[in-house]
């Protein structure tokens, strides 16, 4: 049976590059969403898969909070201050944006060829996030249950800045050397 043109209705295409609601994909993410999450920085980040920049933003607000904890920084107390600030506030901006850009990619793309970092967190993330949670683990233990102090920390924990320096370091240089 066919119908007459007249009884048909015209569904006007969608603009080049939107899709129509019922093939929303559940790869796209709300930018408010992760704008929101990113009020505790990184965990927009993660929400958005980027795990490894969360885990990265996390660790950067809790140094500069320790920084500012420390009352070691005398004249530089300032510049730690509004540095802190303008992370916090990078950090919800680039949530935001980077959902946009994921959805863009997801949009755009028939099979979407994600942007770099996007994911599980890698082998070598999750070892190192075990391991600290295993010594902070174990440091919480000894102190509760054996009364170990850990003053002595007060005074030598930027040596754990400085070894995160230096492995990144020899591991930028080993990655360069392997690509030459």
């Amino acid at each position: 049976m066919t119908t007459s043109p007249e009884f048909q209705t015209a569904v006007p295409a969608p603009p080049p590059g939107v899709r129509p609601a019922y093939y929303r994909d559940t790869r796209y993410k709300s930018p408010v969403a992760a704008a929101a999450l990113s009020l505790m920085p990184g965990l927009g980040q993660v929400y958005l898969g980027y795990t490894r920049l969360g885990f990265a933003h996390g660790l950067a607000a809790a140094g500069f909070i320790c920084l500012m904890s420390s009352n070691a920084l005398g004249r530089l107390e300032p510049f730690v201050g509004v540095s802190m600030v303008f992370f916090y506030l990078y950090n919800l901006v680039d949530a935001h944006r980077r959902a946009v850009l994921l959805n863009e990619a997801v949009t755009k793309l028939e099979m979407p060829q994600l942007p770099d970092g996007f994911g599980a967190m890698s082998f070598g993330a999750r070892l190192v996030l075990g391991l600290g949670l295993i010594v902070i683990g174990l440091m919480s233990l000894l102190s509760i249950q054996f009364g170990v102090s850990w003053v002595w920390l007060e005074k030598w924990w930027p040596l754990g800045f400085l070894a995160v320096g230096i492995y990144l370091v020899g591991r930028a240089i080993k990655d360069r050397a392997a690509q030459a």
